[in-house]
């Protein structure tokens, strides 16, 4: 494992309080390839792919102040300042649903064609999940799964965190690996079939109930960490994850319906100049 890859007092005592984690890193890795991955897409559909920035930056601001307001609502045994200002304590789904709210509330204020855009975002949001679950194995931070049976077939795949940062030397299931995996491949199947359906948001609609399942499932061997059962023995992670299933099978039904006569088929906007960055409006007039 490897919690950090900076340490400031690898250089002076006077920097101990610098550390630059590998869990940040990885979700910065995440980040940038969506940025640059995003702006390809947002071309493709003939969309300025300047967008792709400030969509990056809602989804940065939204994922990480949601994530940190779902841990000390759900899963924080006493709700605290301090634990809203800390490093650690970050629930993906709270982040996915204020990021959502706030990137749809941009894409509505920008009159962007929602679908469409929701497609375009679909592989990014698979990638970054995965990004940022390496992340997680890499630090050790305790997402980690159960103790594995050691009879078990697959026990295998089970290891042990001894330099996490929430250490263990009892060998667990590494379910970050685990869902960066299904991730990674959704990612890469969403990007293969992104041009196959005439509606869209089809697209969206798959990434909601693929990761929704993958969530729900690998909820049942991810070790408890305080979160507590709130319905016939499934925590929130796995109401969400359903809920997530079906909220993507109701778009599924919705886009297959109803379309706006304003959106293309395929979502493939027609041709635009793209919009001239202000800094560069500022420097023309010079």
């Amino acid at each position: 494992m490897l919690p950090y890859v900076f340490l400031g007092e690898w250089i002076s005592p006077k920097l101990a309080w610098l550390k630059i984690g590998s869990y940040g890193v990885n979700m910065a890795l995440g980040f940038l390839t969506g940025l640059w991955l995003l702006g390809r897409e947002l071309r493709r559909r003939n969309i300025p792919a300047v967008y792709a920035e400030t969509v990056i930056f809602l989804a940065i601001i939204g994922g990480v102040i949601g994530a940190k307001l779902a841990y000390v609502l759900t899963e924080a045994e006493h709700f605290s300042w301090t634990e809203l200002i800390s490093g650690s304590g970050l629930t993906w789904h709270g982040g996915l649903i204020l990021a959502a709210g706030m990137v749809i509330g941009w894409f509505i204020y920008k009159k962007l064609p929602i679908p469409v855009m929701l497609d375009a975002v679909a592989p990014m949001l698979a990638s970054g999940y995965a990004f940022g679950r390496v992340g997680c194995q890499i630090s050790g931070d305790g997402c980690y799964g159960l103790p594995c049976s050691p009879d078990a077939f697959d026990k295998i795949f089970c290891m042990a965190y001894p330099n996490g940062i929430v250490p263990t030397n009892i060998e667990v299931h590494p379910t970050p690996l685990y869902e960066a995996f299904v991730n990674f491949v959704l990612f890469g199947v969403l990007l293969k079939i992104r041009g196959k359906f005439k509606n869209p948001g089809i697209l969206f609609s798959i990434y909601l109930i693929v990761s929704g399942f993958a969530r729900f499932f690998v909820e049942f061997i991810r070790r408890a960490d305080g979160r507590p059962d709130r319905f016939l023995g499934l925590r929130d992670a796995h109401l969400i994850a359903l809920g997530q299933v079906v909220l993507g099978l109701l778009l599924v039904w919705i886009f297959t319906k109803f379309r706006s006569s304003k959106i293309p088929d395929y979502g493939i906007m027609p041709a635009t100049p793209e919009p001239v960055p202000a800094k560069v409006q500022r420097k023309r007039k010079k």
